[in-house]
Formats: C-alpha cells, structure tokens, sequence
C-alpha cells in the first residue's frame, strides 16, 4: 500500500508540474499577445494621427487654392433617393479610369483578389453542374435556405442547424462545392434585412458558420468572397469619388456598392441599411469563439480589420456607419482580449475618427456621429451586446460562463457539436 500511495503521489506531482508547465507557456502567450497588440495598437494610432494631420494640412491648401481662384468647393455628388430592389453588377459601368481612387491596405487589396478569383473559379465550375441539374439544386438551395432562416440566439438550434448542414454538405448526390456556394449567398441575402432579432440571430448564424466551417473549410472562403462582393467595407476598402473618373455620378454609387433596377438607384438610407447590416453580421463572425473549434477569422483578423480600417480609409458617412455597426457587435469581445490597446483605438477613434467626420459639416452623419459617440461615452464596450449569449433553450435561462472566458464553449466530434458544461 505504501508503493502504491507513493506511486499515486508521485503522478499526482507529476500532473501537478505538466499543468504547471502549460499555464507557465499559457501566460507566456498571453504576455507576448498583448505586447504585439499594444505595438499594433501604438502603431495605429500614431498612423492615424499622422494621417489626420495630413488631410487637415491638404485640406488647408485646397481651401486656400479654392478661395484664391474664387472657385466653389466640390463636395462631391449628391446623393440618390430613388427606390430599388435589384442587385447592381459586379463591374460597375461608367468608370473610364481608377487611377489612385481606392482606399485600401496593399494586404488587404491582395487577400480580396485571391478570395474573389478562387470563388469565382469554384462558381465556373459549378456552372455547368447546376445547369444540367437546375431542378434538383434549386431544391438543395431552398433547404439551406429554410435552415439559415431557423437559426436562433440557443444552443439548440445552434447546434441543429449546424449539424443539419454538415450532413448537407456531406451529401454524396450534391458537391459540395455547390452546396458551400450556395450557403454562402444565401447567408448574405438572408441578413442583409434589419430584423427585431437581427442581433441574437447573427450571433448566433456566427457560431453556426464557425462550427461547420471547422468541418468545410471551404464555408468560410466562399463566405468572405460572398461578403467582399456584397460589402466592401469588410475588405476594407473605399472607393473615392472622381468627376474624371466616372461618367456619371450614378457610376460611382454602383461601385460601392448601390442597387440598382431599370437603372434607378436605391435610396442612400436603404443603401446603408444593408451596409450596416453586412458590416453587423462580419462583426458577429470574427468575435465568435468556441473552445475546441478554431474561427478561421476570428478576432485576430478583426483586430486586424480595425487597424487597416482606421489606417486607410477616410471619414465619411459610408465608413462611419461600417465602424459603428462593426463596434456594436465585435467591440465587447475585441476588448476582453486586448483590454488596454483596444482602449487606445477607441480614443483614435473618439479624437480623430469622430472629428474628421465633424470637420466634413455634413448634415447627414449627424445621426451615426451621436451613435458613435454614445457608443465611447457609455463604455458599451464592456457590456455583453444584445443577443450575445446563447440560451439554453431547455432551461429557458441564460448560459453561465466561465470567468476566465466568457463565451459559449463547444467541441466538434464526428461532424456533430455539442454544448459543454
């Protein structure tokens, strides 16, 4: 019995000095995380200030210029307010030159080109397939459809609906790469639409596209293409107006993304209605994390996203509405993991951000800057946003998490996903 107690102790000892070990290599991580995300976070906003500095400087000497000459300021086209239902194409039309028009980091510019390409690629080959065999794919198409639609703010659904997919995907009489297309636009059209729920349901679609996108890594490429066609602001990028540029001021709101039916426009606030919504449902993705099942762009890549935003694009109405409704959904979870730096963006945000956009005197970004600014005043940052949490649906109660990680934890086993205690 005594060798056997000191057998027992001595892998108990042993146990002790592993865990020991590991949470030593765990702090050590964390430590050099933080130390990369205050650099990042010190460089961005160094970056931005200067930035800023630079457009004031510039724009002094416009002015400047402009009152020498007696010449009115360009203030750029006036804005649509026509109705429309109808996607606008891919390529807009009217654009005789792009010369130095788009705002964007050169990584940011390369990792949109190569998604773009390889989906487009994967769509020429399903073409063909889906042509010989419309009837039986539009079929497919209506179920992935009605199983988006049922995704809730619960564990239960979340789980479903992930499993059901899967076993979609999976499907021996469908390729797959027709169904992960498919579910890709299908996610996109479905949250382009405001809802009572939107927020709990794009939460919950984020865990539900991290879960199968673990098991088809091909979900989640389709999907960032599907969002860079629809939005460019999740690329980011901005297209800059040029009269030289574009034949007609209509051309430019078509290649940034306006609908557009019989060659009327959509009205501004419909436009940015889905802006806002594109940009919400992005948010919800990359803060969505799950132990055991890695986000392919998780909040890395949001932090990431936040920094190439800030450093390249200009404030304006556009932009403004993409960082508001970005923060709303990913800033609670960017804050928990990079506490301090995340804190330093917000005030770039709050002293240069903000007041660039007050600087433009433009009546319509009113709403978006008092948004903004509520969003900084009330720290909202540290509450958790609305439709968070996923529910249990049996107890009818909220989920607990850890203290440590406060998120809802599941791990993938045999293509099925189940909660965690």
């Amino acid at each position: 019995k005594r060798q056997e107690r000191a057998s027992q102790e001595e892998k108990l000892r042993q146990q002790k000095a592993k865990a020991e070990e590991e949470a030593r290599r765990e702090a050590a991580k964390r430590a050099e995380e933080e130390r990369k995300a205050a650099e990042e976070a010190d460089r961005v906003a160094k970056e931005a200030a200067e930035k800023m500095a630079k457009e004031k400087l510039a724009k002094g000497a416009v002015n400047a210029k402009t009152e020498t000459m007696g010449q009115k300021k360009d203030t750029g086209p006036a804005l649509p307010n026509i109705p429309s239902t109808i996607s606008a194409p891919n390529i807009p039309k009217g654009v005789q030159t792009t010369g130095n028009l788009v705002r964007a980091a050169e990584n940011a510019l390369k990792l949109e080109e190569r998604r773009l390409l390889k989906y487009k690629e994967l769509e020429d080959k399903n073409q063909p397939i889906i042509s010989s065999y419309e009837k039986e794919f539009r079929s497919k198409e209506r179920e992935i459809a009605r199983r988006i639609k049922q995704i809730t703010g619960s564990v239960a659904a979340v789980r479903s609906k992930a499993n059901e997919l899967v076993k979609l995907f999976n499907d021996p009489h469908c390729p797959q790469s027709v169904t992960v297309a498919m579910f890709a636009k299908k996610v996109i059209s479905i949250y382009e639409t405001p809802t009572a729920n939107f927020n709990s349901s794009a939460f919950a679609c984020g865990h539900v596209i991290v879960y199968i996108s673990a098991q088809v890594p091909a979900v989640m490429d389709c999907l960032l293409a599907e969002f860079h066609k629809a939005c460019i602001y999740t690329v980011p990028k901005h297209v800059i107006y040029s009269k030289a540029a574009f034949e007609a001021k209509e051309a430019y709101f078509r290649a940034i993304g306006y609908r557009e039916e019989e060659g009327k426009l959509e009205t501004t606030e419909k436009y940015l209605e889905r802006l806002g919504s594109y940009m919400k449902l992005y948010g919800a993705l990359v803060q969505t994390e799950a132990q055991g099942v890695q986000n392919m762009h998780g909040l890395e890549e949001g932090w990431v996203w936040l920094a190439r935003f800030l450093n390249n694009l200009p404030a304006n109405v556009y932009t403004a509405v993409a960082l508001e409704a970005f923060l709303r959904m990913a800033g609670f979870a960017l804050h928990r993991k990079y506490k301090s730096q995340f804190r330093k963006i917000l005030k770039a945000i709050s002293e240069q951000f903000i007041q660039a956009l007050k600087d433009r005197g433009d009546p319509r970004i009113s709403s978006v800057i008092t948004r903004l600014q509520d969003y900084m005043e009330s720290n909202a940052f540290l509450k958790e946003p609305e439709g968070w949490r996923l529910k249990d649906s049996l107890l009818s109660s909220d989920l607990v998490p850890d203290a440590d990680h406060r998120q809802q934890h599941y791990y993938s086993q045999d293509r099925h996903f189940y909660y965690q205690r």
